[in-house]
């Protein structure tokens, strides 16, 4: 997959935990195509992050927590990507049900392999596991779920586990810490690299020392 177009392949997002707010969002670019994941009452989805009235970009910054709304007009979007907030809809725009559903943002695709979002723009395609294979996803998915706490930055030392799969290269040290890096997926700016590092729910004493206050 790795020589598939990049609007083909799946790339590494963020964590669930970024996202398990109401509004929280995450957001990215492939190439040219501007894409977001947000939270909207409880459900978790992506779309082309730009306004289907007057193609603005919707949510400008890296990530943050707030309606998905566009700057441009004040249209806002449900969780099907249908604009239900519309300021003066009755003088200027007049839309019914059916003009909203034809303005519907376009959908991006969205996985999850354990704490870890994927996002790929082709709504179509082999799923996030075929991707990434069985074996590779079910050690992604146990590594992610071992790691629940995030704290404070280290630095991956010579005998660590790497792991490296599209933008995302993954360093475990076994029981202590685990270092997440999401590079930029092609065409995007540094500003959408990512680096996490995560702990065991309880680390030891002694590993504890060892990491910078």
């Amino acid at each position: 997959m790795q020589n598939a177009s990049p609007e083909s392949r799946w790339f590494h997002l963020c964590l669930a935990d970024d996202l398990a707010s109401p509004n929280a969002f995450v957001t990215t670019r492939v190439g040219a195509v501007p894409l977001v994941a947000q939270n909207i009452k409880g459900r978790v989805v992506a779309f082309r992050n730009v306004c289907t009235h007057r193609f603005a970009v919707i949510h400008g910054e890296p990530a943050g927590c707030g309606p998905l709304r566009c700057p441009y007009h004040g249209w806002s979007f449900d969780a099907d990507g249908v604009p239900v907030g519309l300021p003066f809809n009755p003088t200027d725009f007049q839309l019914e049900a059916e003009g909203r559903r034809r303005l519907a943002l376009h959908p991006a695709a969205l996985a999850r392999c354990g704490r870890l979002v994927f996002v790929r723009v082709a709504t179509d395609g082999p799923s996030l596991e075929e991707e990434l294979g069985n074996d590779l996803f079910a050690r992604l998915a146990a590594l992610s779920d071992a790691f629940p706490r995030c704290g404070d930055a280290v630095e991956p030392e010579g005998d660590w586990e790497h792991i490296a799969v599209n933008n995302l290269h993954i360093a475990s040290a076994p029981g202590r810490a685990l270092v997440l890096h999401s590079a930029a997926p092609p065409g995007a700016g540094e500003r959408y690299s990512r680096t996490v590092t995560l702990y065991p729910a309880t680390a030891p004493a002694m590993i504890d020392a060892e990491m910078p206050a």
